[in-house]
């Protein structure tokens, strides 16, 4: 996540509004910063709590998380060029191809973890197991709609990616499970 603010570089020259203005400049690189850093909290924490319930591991669920944690590492350099070209719709579309591939890795490893493969305790919550399908089936399904709305407004592209950790954060079935399982434990 750190590696997200080597972007980030003060202004190389100055025009007439001097710093202040070359600091306004780069409001789009701050802009995808946040943007970025928040999308990268919300991935490790989903993933965290998903491997909450991991008893066991075997090497296909290992392999997967390595897939997923080869796309986390794409972020900085998607989120550069966004910050870059802020107004490119290849430049968001490619974006929203990493965000679409870590929701789309995110929702496999959980089909896979929850399937009948021994990994998880019994009596995990079938309803939580299919909230949280639902809920990981959200990225998969906006981010495409994103990448084609940054052909015609990258504006709403770009509100669309801030809008996904968002829903992600505020209406994460884990959360409230755990929250559950705390409030009743003796």
């Amino acid at each position: 996540m750190t590696i997200l603010i080597l972007e980030l570089r003060p202004p190389v020259t100055l025009g007439p509004q001097g710093l202040a203005g070359g600091l306004v400049g780069l409001w789009p690189r701050f802009a995808t910063f946040f943007i970025s850093f928040i999308v990268l909290g919300v991935y490790w924490f989903a993933n965290h709590q998903v491997f909450h319930f991991v008893l066991r591991v075997n090497r296909t669920l290992v392999w997967l998380n390595v897939l997923f944690l080869m796309g986390i590492a794409l972020i900085p350099f998607a989120a550069s060029l966004m910050g870059t070209y802020p107004q490119d719709p290849i430049a968001l579309s490619l974006y929203g191809a990493v965000l679409g591939l870590l929701a789309a890795l995110g929702y496999v490893i959980w089909w896979y973890l929850t399937g009948d493969r021994g990994l998880i305790g019994p009596g995990l919550d079938p309803e939580l197991v299919h909230k949280v399908r639902v809920w990981l089936a959200i990225g998969p399904v906006i981010t495409p709609v994103a990448i084609a709305v940054s052909f015609v407004n990258t504006t709403v592209a770009l509100l669309i990616y801030l809008a996904l950790p968002v829903i992600f954060i505020f209406f994460n079935p884990v959360s409230r499970y755990l929250e559950r399982l705390r409030e009743t434990e003796p």
